[in-house]
């Protein structure tokens, strides 16, 4: 091969993996909720006024096509005589992700505040210890908190083929650092390893038992964000907002750019 043929060969493979590698993800089948095919794929959140009657709570996070609840109600029968599902709508379902999620918020604020435990020198879970401060008097947390549970129950969706993105892995490591997690906690990683970013080590027991302490984390699995080449985000996870480019954009760029010509001077050697 030529040396002219040679920088072309790697100008193509360098173009193209920049330009169409984010699309190679793969896609789930459905708009899915939960793991059912119970929802429709809407543009409605993208109407403020919608959001505001449809979906006060989460309406300010969610600024892209959605998977919503789809209507539906099941027939009256002698356990549910007004039929079931009767409530199945989408304001129906933020308002129990508002309840659920400012409950957790302040059962832990409170758990973090209780004086008694404190002078104990015990944790949350009776053992002995401090118990560390995560949401009290940290509003990052607490919003990292109510986004990635709005994401999780209102997902992305991509309007031209009904299907339903996974969680960008970012949304959940915002959440693990702005609650300052250890970073052996975090589980944001791949399925495979139960979320971890590797394999888990097992603990054996004095009776020889062997345990694994990892469970999936909820919202996996985690799609990690995907930019094009000018560093902007592409729509292939929830919330992937669109034009956010990654703070270190700059630098990757300039990486590649010196990387592509170390390989091209090596073409003449």
């Amino acid at each position: 091969m030529s040396v002219m043929n040679r920088i072309c060969f790697i100008f193509y493979l360098f173009f193209f993996h920049q330009t169409f590698s984010p699309f190679t993800s793969y896609f789930a089948s459905a708009c899915y909720l939960w793991g059912t095919d119970s929802g429709y794929c809407s543009t409605e959140p993208l109407d403020p006024i919608w959001k505001q009657e449809n979906m006060p709570y989460c309406g300010k996070r969610i600024v892209y096509p959605t998977c919503l609840p789809k209507p539906q109600q099941l027939p009256a029968s002698r356990e549910f005589p007004n039929g079931r599902w009767i409530n199945f709508s989408v304001i129906e379902k933020d308002n129990w992700v508002a309840r659920v999620a400012e409950a957790h918020i302040q059962e832990r604020i409170s758990l973090e505040k209780n004086e008694s435990l404190r002078a104990k020198l015990k944790n949350e879970y009776g053992d002995r210890g401090k118990i560390i401060r995560r949401l009290s008097r940290r509003p990052d947390c607490q919003n990292a908190y109510r986004n990635l549970f709005c994401y999780i129950n209102f997902p992305r969706c991509d309007t031209e083929r009904d299907l339903t993105l996974p969680t960008c892995r970012s949304a959940c490591e915002n959440f693990f650092k702005g609650c300052v997690y250890a970073k052996d906690l975090w589980r944001c990683g791949q399925s495979k390893y139960f979320n971890g970013y590797f394999p888990e080590e097992p603990k054996t027991s004095s009776d020889g038992n062997i345990t694994y302490l990892r469970e999936f984390f909820p919202g996996q699995p985690w799609r990690q964000n995907k930019y094009n080449k000018k560093g902007r985000e592409l729509p292939v996870c929830t919330p992937a907002v669109l034009g956010d480019a990654p703070s270190n954009y700059l630098f990757n760029s300039l990486l590649s750019v010196f990387v592509l010509i170390v390989v091209i001077l090596m073409t003449w050697i």
